[in-house]
């Protein structure tokens, strides 16, 4: 038995000796391999050769059991070394960079003394030059004034050895004649002493026209409000009196409870507005008026007094003037030409600018809105003198007459202006949202890139119909959204459905329009899409389409053989045929297809 067990020893021995060779082996081969990989075998980086050394030291370690706590001294030592030769390395090398510096620092300062000395030498030279130029300024100008003196004491020579000449009124003997001399001051003295009367009696400082300038224009207020307090007044006077008439006509319980018999006029009295009251009162309350008898005159004092402001060149003023004129009179299209009219102005602000500006201060609460076509001439001669701001305040404070043809004339200057755009699609935007023209107010939103605000506009607005009935006039409104805006984004939001609600158009309604249009490759675009996209999508397109059949599928399959796509156009003839036969077999599961081949 104990000869067996040696036997036995001595064969663990040698496995296991063949396994450490076997390691050693593996160990070399690695390091020969990760060397062969560097730049040069011979002249590798320090770095990279002792990473791989290192990998290898923890190699061994791990293999070997009975000697791994002395090598992990050995490689922390080792690993202890280099770290301390890597720091003596850096600090030698930071040693010698200060050391470069320090060595420099005298050869710097020289330099910087030897520019400063030359940047003194430029500033004397400077200064120097500026005092020459100095001084031959103050000797051209002292010469200018020798000149100016000499001239004046020339002048004065000859007044002094020429003869006077004839005196303007008298001949020359009477000019000559003491008597008729004296005669002649005494007349221009009187007539200085009536000049100087005409000035104080007859004229005033321009201080005085502004205050009742603004005397005027307060008093012009005040009446405006007066009005209103009065027109208010009428009102009330026509509702108590159509109270009393009530109140007189009920003569007993016989015709009902008074209560009853008052609270079925009390609704009709509560709706009375003043211009009810108003036109029915103006004539019985006209004789007892006194503003009545000279409304006339006033009118006409105040166009003449409109007119003496624009004469006299006074535009802001004159413009203030005509936006408050009573009735309106100044505010129309004759005015606006005469203030059109000037070229010659002084300001930034054109006078036809400055009318517009105080027409739209004059408006208080939408009332007294200028017309419709002062509206569209007060925009656009805001937007050519690129007062944007100013539009933009017109339109967000309601102060203009809203109309298509002000939210086009906002349009067109955004297409020429790339920087305001947005800005002026917004404000049109408003405007055709207000006037009702949804199909304009889609295209602006479209155009500023809110294809799902347009949408959502569109179905709000009734636009579509979500009937299989459709109407002509929503689909062609919507088909002219996709003409004036052409995105393939717009066109899939326009033919899927949307939060739960039937799509704006059918898609062979949109292609076959597209194709026969000059957007042609747009439709193509979308067939593509379906046909790569999800399975199944244009099938349910076509078999889904509650407004067109299988002739209008099929001249779209045509199109798009002429187009070169003959993937797509072989899908919908397939699909086509393939709803034709189960048609043709009479199968009750595929009467979805019954609408498209009626």
């Amino acid at each position: 038995m104990s000869k067996h067990s040696g036997l036995k020893n001595i064969n663990d021995g040698d496995l296991h000796m063949c396994s450490d060779y076997t390691f050693l082996e593996s160990l070399r081969s690695y390091i020969q391999f990760e060397k062969e990989h560097l730049p040069t075998s011979e002249k590798a980086p320090d770095e990279q050769r002792l990473v791989i050394y290192s990998t290898a030291f923890d190699k061994l370690i791990e293999h070997v059991t009975a000697y791994k706590r002395i090598l992990t001294a050995i490689k922390k030592e080792y690993d202890d070394f280099i770290n301390s030769v890597k720091k003596n390395g850096r600090d030698a090398k930071l040693a010698q960079r200060k050391l470069k510096a320090m060595i420099a620092q005298p050869t710097s300062l020289m330099y910087c003394q030897r520019r400063a000395v030359e940047l003194q030498e430029r500033i004397a030279i400077i200064q120097r030059d500026t005092a020459e130029l100095q001084a031959e300024l103050q000797r051209i100008e002292e010469s200018r004034k020798d000149k100016q003196h000499s001239a004046q004491q020339k002048t004065s020579d000859t007044q002094t050895y020429h003869p006077i000449r004839q005196i303007p009124g008298l001949t020359f003997e009477e000019s000559m004649n003491p008597a008729a001399l004296a005669k002649y001051i005494e007349v221009l003295e009187r007539k200085r002493a009536d000049l100087w009367n005409l000035r104080k009696n007859h004229y005033v400082p321009m201080q005085v026209k502004a205050e009742l300038d603004c005397k005027v224009t307060a008093a012009l207020d005040q009446r405006d409000e007066l009005v209103f307090e009065n027109d208010q007044l009428h009102l009330r006077l026509q509702q108590l009196q159509s109270v009393n008439d009530v109140i007189t006509s009920w003569k007993s319980e016989e015709d009902g409870p008074l209560l009853e018999h008052l609270s079925a006029k009390l609704e009709q009295i509560a709706e009375m507005k003043v211009s009810d009251t108003v036109d029915s009162s103006s004539a019985a309350l006209e004789e007892d008026d006194p503003s009545k008898a000279n409304e006339s005159e006033l009118l006409v004092d105040y166009i003449e007094r409109f007119t003496d402001l624009f004469e006299s060149g006074d535009y802001e003023l004159a413009a203030f003037h005509a936006a408050k004129s009573p009735h309106g009179v100044l505010r129309n299209m004759e005015t606006m030409e005469k203030f059109k009219a000037i070229t010659v102005y002084q300001g930034e602000v054109p006078p036809l600018l400055l009318f517009f500006q105080a027409i739209m201060n004059s408006v208080q609460d939408k009332r007294q809105l200028p017309r419709e076509d002062l509206s569209v001439e007060s925009v656009r001669c805001a937007l050519q003198h690129n007062f944007v701001e100013l539009v933009t305040h017109w339109v967000t404070q309601h102060s203009l007459t809203y109309s298509e043809a002000l939210g086009d004339v906002i349009c067109a200057h955004g297409d020429k202006t790339l920087r305001i755009t947005d800005t002026c699609l917004a404000l049109a935007q408003m405007v055709y949202s207000a006037c009702g023209i949804h199909r304009k107010a889609a295209i602006t939103m479209c155009k500023r890139g809110l294809t799902f605000c347009a949408l959502e506009f569109i179905q709000q607005n009734n636009l579509t119909d979500d009937e299989l009935c459709w109407s002509v006039s929503p689909a062609d409104d919507c088909m002219l959204v996709l003409r004036s805006c052409p995105s393939l984004v717009l066109l899939q939001a326009l033919t899927q459905e949307y939060k739960g609600r039937a799509p704006v158009l059918s898609v062979g309604y949109a292609c076959h329009s597209l194709l026969n249009s000059d957007l042609e490759d747009l439709a193509m675009e979308l067939l593509e899409e379906m046909h790569t996209g999800r399975q199944g999508s244009l099938e349910k397109a076509i078999s889904e389409d509650p407004r067109c059949g299988a002739e209008v599928w099929s001249d779209i399959a045509n199109c798009c053989c002429l187009k070169n796509d003959h993937q797509v156009a072989q899908e919908i003839n397939t699909i086509l045929q393939s709803h034709a036969l189960a048609l043709a077999s009479g199968r009750e599961d595929n009467k979805v297809m019954d609408h498209v081949f009626m």
